[in-house]
């Protein structure tokens, strides 16, 4: 999901192609932006904690993110009509997009605005791909 296409303004990806998802969502890209508008560097957490202090740099950035997540998640909604979606990484800390992201998925999907998909946080916090990568493992215990 993270290569396929969102928006021109990701610019050039890591895997050949221009504006994959990854490259407009993802934390770097977040940081990136910030920094192109205010010149400044700072990581997502500190961009977030600016935002809700009133930078308006940074609320752009939320903005932003935001936006764009309800455009690709709607993808992701449209064609596969998951029961709920988990949202881990520093993206996932951010409260809006369980807001303010639900609403802009509302514009773009099929079902008349109206979603029924849960966007949840990892149960697990950032441990949550370890937690799953180890479950992969576990049927095979005990297996000769």
């Amino acid at each position: 999901w993270g290569h396929n296409y969102l928006d021109d303004s990701g610019g050039p990806c890591y895997c050949g192609k221009t504006g994959c998802v990854e490259r407009v969502l993802s934390g770097p890209a977040l940081e990136n932006y910030y920094h192109s508008i205010s010149g400044i560097r700072k990581g997502l957490p500190e961009i977030y904690k600016l935002a809700k202090e009133g930078d308006g740099d940074a609320a752009k950035t939320i903005q932003r993110l935001t936006a764009f997540f309800g455009k690709a998640m709607s993808v992701v909604i449209n064609i596969l009509d998951p029961d709920v979606i988990v949202v881990g990484g520093g993206v996932g800390q951010i409260q809006e997009i369980y807001s303010d992201g639900m609403k802009e998925i509302g514009k773009y999907i099929f079902n008349n605005g109206i979603v029924k998909t849960p966007i949840v946080p990892p149960t697990w916090g950032d441990s949550a791909g370890v937690f799953g990568a180890a479950q992969l493992v576990a049927p095979w215990e005990g297996r000769k």
